[in-house]
């Protein structure tokens, strides 16, 4: 029989019912499957959160425990660096309270220290001191050698500027600048400044309308330069009660105390370059008139003179400022300590600061 003659084969009932069965099977699979796939990527998706925010939380409670760890470290180190500064600051006010007990050994240095106990103090107590295992430096400073920017007056600063910058002009302004920054009011003097000429000149740090507390401080006055700063800020301080020391004042604060003339400072340097102790501005003032006559309007003059240097001046050590460093690791913040150690009949602590 050939092909054409072939006749098709005639389904029964239960083959057509068995054929349309499997095809629904395979469309509900089909189904199924693709039904079952948004599910799993959501439950991947969920999965993937989860882990995140886990690791994120762990992450923050490391951040948090490290955090303070090194808060912990850091108060650890301060309180030693503090400790040490104190400890410092105790041994030399213990040196210092000891000059003032026991004579030198040395015969000449015993008849200058004999009225100066604490001559030479930025010499003999500065340096490092190692308390524990904290290296500490210490700077002593004999506070009669500086002046005291926030008790000069107008023509002190004027007669200093003058005599260190040898500018009359620069020395009118910034006398005038540093006034206007510590008086009380808003007016500025002629050649002055205040707020509103730091906020027309951009500055930043405007008149405190009070004392500076730092010397630093002055980098922020119009007219102060860093050439004029690096001049002018060894000779001035803002601590002290202001009086000058005769015996170790260097010329540009002697010439600043009222009534002092070039002359008289050249005879107070000629006596201590001579290897002479200075014991009282009479003294000084007999040394100036050379046995020359005078006559009374001239002796009532040196008189006058006398009494007002007097007034404000010291031959001896009084006051001592320590600013002492201590740094506990080369990563830490170091504490800094400054006190003023008064002579009395003892040495005392006046006042100290951190």
């Amino acid at each position: 029989m050939t092909p054409s003659a072939m006749t098709p084969i005639a389904m029964t009932p239960i083959a057509t019912s068995a054929i349309a069965r499997a095809s629904i099977a395979r469309t509900r699979c089909a189904r199924s499957t693709s039904a079952s796939r948004p599910r799993r990527g959501v439950a991947l998706m969920t999965a993937l959160w989860l882990v995140v925010a886990i690791a994120a939380v762990a992450l923050e409670f490391s951040l948090d425990a490290r955090e303070r760890r090194v808060l912990g470290m850091d108060t650890s180190e301060r309180g030693v660096e503090r400790a040490a500064a104190a400890g410092a600051l105790a041994e030399v006010h213990a040196r210092l309270d000891y000059a003032l007990r026991v004579a030198t050994a040395n015969a000449r240095a015993a008849i200058l220290r004999s009225s100066d106990p604490w001559l030479d103090v930025d010499s003999l107590y500065s340096g490092q001191i190692k308390v524990d295992s904290t290296i500490v430096d210490v700077r002593a400073q004999d506070l009669g050698t500086k002046i005291n920017i926030n008790t000069m007056t107008e023509a002190e600063l004027h007669t200093f500027f003058t005599f260190v910058l040898r500018d009359a002009t620069v020395a009118d302004a910034l006398s005038e600048a540093m006034l206007d920054w510590r008086d009380a009011d808003d007016l500025p003097r002629p050649r002055g400044a205040e707020k509103d000429n730091y906020i027309k000149a951009s500055r930043l740090a405007l008149p405190q309308n009070g004392p500076f507390r730092e010397v630093e401080d002055l980098l922020d006055v119009i007219g102060m330069t860093p050439e004029i700063y690096a001049t002018v800020s060894p000779y001035m301080t803002t601590r002290g009660n202001g009086f000058i020391n005769l015996n170790t004042a260097p010329a540009a604060v002697l010439r600043v105390l009222p009534g002092m003339t070039d002359v008289i400072v050249a005879n107070i340097e000629q006596l201590r370059s001579a290897g002479r102790r200075i014991t009282s501005v009479a003294q000084v003032m007999q040394a100036t008139q050379r046995g020359r006559p005078q006559s009374p309007a001239q002796a009532a003059a040196t008189s006058a003179a006398t009494q007002r240097l007097s007034a404000r001046t010291t031959v001896d050590t009084r006051e001592v400022e320590l600013t002492i460093i201590a740094r506990g690791g080369p990563q830490s913040q170091p504490a800094r300590l400054v006190a003023i150690v008064e002579r009395g009949q003892q040495a005392t602590i006046g006042w100290k600061q951190w």
